[in-house]
């Protein structure tokens, strides 16, 4: 044997001890790995080809978690169209605070979720959510008035609250930064497909089930039971096949493992009518289309803020055409807006790339989740019966919050290039004189602590 294939060994061998250790308190796994000497050069190869083996494991089911949490939220919207509302009694503005209780219940466990995060396996945690929130959705097939609905509605915010922290964990991860942006766009695209699948499977449903006057259960009670029983299947496949970690990732072998270590080094973060159902599926296909088209052209010209900010200008002018016109031009203003969530994925991807410190990063995405969360209880009740039915107070508000959003990215932006011209003059200032402390990457600095962290535009 060869002294280059002995140390070869030796290393692997390390790695092997390594990989069974718990988490130091000022260093990652990562560094673990890493903490008896690099890897040396990577090669382009394998780390295409470890990239390729990490989204075909990874990816498949944290998109497919993400599909059902969104079609899970909106399946009330589904419902209501289904006859939910004659049903289970529901008068006056009862719909609107069925559809707003879930956002209350998201809004309150999200920094109790943020915490458990910390403390259990992360894979686990959310699996066991998962098929919580399965099991309480199939049980809105048994909702019969206001008050079960409500109670329903809001466990399921209750279950749903630790996805998008939980997402941002496992994008930051598994993935390099400039890697994570697109990433995050694909996830963030089941809503379209969520929107597309959706609302051909409310119509057939309501179709073949709600109009058949022998049915056993109407059409809203199947789809609860369908989209319920389903998340349930795949929180249960959730629990048994993604890794909590890279670390705990039976599908990696312990060099690959390491590769995916030197991989992190460079992130500094250590680790109405039934045919209205059919309307919302050019809605999601827009959506679709603009969240991974601008997400891909962001990571090909690394200028994802500009890239977000031009997607929102579409959008802009749909709202405008929805509270303008009516018919046809308000429906394509309608599908327009499907461009708008793009903001929400920027902001969901530089929370992965730009937050550094684990407690800061999970912190940030609670807190951008319960922003999120208090307009979504807020909007429903912009569309008030006494503005029916162009509802134009709300489509104003909407025009006026799209602005507001495209401005607040700009100026993201204009802060991210000041404060890495400022961190660049001042190392430049120091000059041969600057040390950059070893292995600085895997220490659990945040971005504001770590004088080599550059925000990402």
């Amino acid at each position: 044997m060869s002294q280059t294939d002995a140390s070869e060994e030796k290393k692997v061998t390390e790695l092997n001890s390594v990989l069974v250790l718990p988490s130091q308190s000022n260093a990652d796994g990562a560094m673990q790995m890493l903490e008896g000497g690099g890897l040396g050069p990577v090669d382009p190869e394998k780390s295409k080809r470890l990239l390729r083996k990490v989204d075909l494991y990874i990816m498949p089911l944290i998109c497919i978690v993400y599909f059902l949490q969104y079609i899970d939220k909106i399946s009330i919207s589904y419902a209501s169209v289904m006859g939910l509302r004659n049903d289970t009694h529901l008068t006056k503005d009862d719909f609107n605070w069925v559809a707003s209780i879930f956002f209350f219940g998201q809004l309150a466990f999200e920094f109790p979720t943020i915490r458990l995060i910390q403390l259990f396996p992360l894979a686990k945690y959310v699996s066991v959510n998962v098929i919580i929130w399965g099991a309480v959705l199939a049980c809105l097939a048994a909702c019969k008035d206001f008050a079960g609905l409500m109670v329903c509605r809001a466990l399921l915010g209750v279950a749903e609250a630790a996805i998008v922290p939980a997402w941002v964990v496992f994008t930051s991860q598994w993935y390099k930064k400039e890697d994570q942006a697109f990433r995050v766009g694909i996830w963030f695209s089941m809503c379209g497909f969520a929107q597309m699948f959706g609302g051909f499977v409310a119509y057939g449903i309501a179709t073949h089930v709600g109009k058949d006057p022998n049915a056993a259960l109407k059409g809203w009670q199947v789809i609860f039971l369908f989209l319920g029983l389903l998340t349930v299947l795949v929180g249960i496949t959730f629990f048994f096949v993604l890794p909590d970690s890279p670390l705990s990732a039976g599908f990696l072998s312990p060099e690959e493992k390491a590769l995916h270590a030197e991989h992190l080094r460079g992130n500094e973060q250590g680790i109405g009518t039934t045919e209205s159902l059919l309307l919302v599926t050019p809605l999601g296909a827009y959506e679709v289309v603009v969240l991974i088209g601008l997400t891909w052209l962001a990571r090909r010209t690394d200028q994802r803020l500009w890239c977000c900010i031009a997607g929102h200008i579409p959008s802009i002018i749909g709202a405008i055409l929805m509270a303008t016109t009516e018919k046809a031009p308000a429906l394509i203003g309608y599908y327009l807006s499907g461009g708008i969530p793009i903001g929400w994925t920027t902001i969901l991807g530089l929370t992965s790339t730009n937050i550094a410190g684990s407690t800061k990063k999970v912190t940030v995405a609670c807190i951008g989740t319960i922003a999120y969360t208090v307009g979504n209880i807020i909007s429903p009740h912009t569309f008030q019966a006494k503005d029916a039915p162009r509802y134009l107070p709300a489509k104003i508000s909407i025009v006026i919050i799209y602005v507001l959003i495209t401005i607040d990215l700009y100026v993201i932006r204009w802060l991210a290039v000041r404060e890495n011209s400022k961190r660049d003059a001042a190392k430049a200032a120091q000059g041969d004189s600057y040390i950059v402390e070893k292995n600085h990457e895997f220490l659990d600095l945040t971005d504001r602590q770590n004088p080599e962290f550059r925000y990402s535009l």
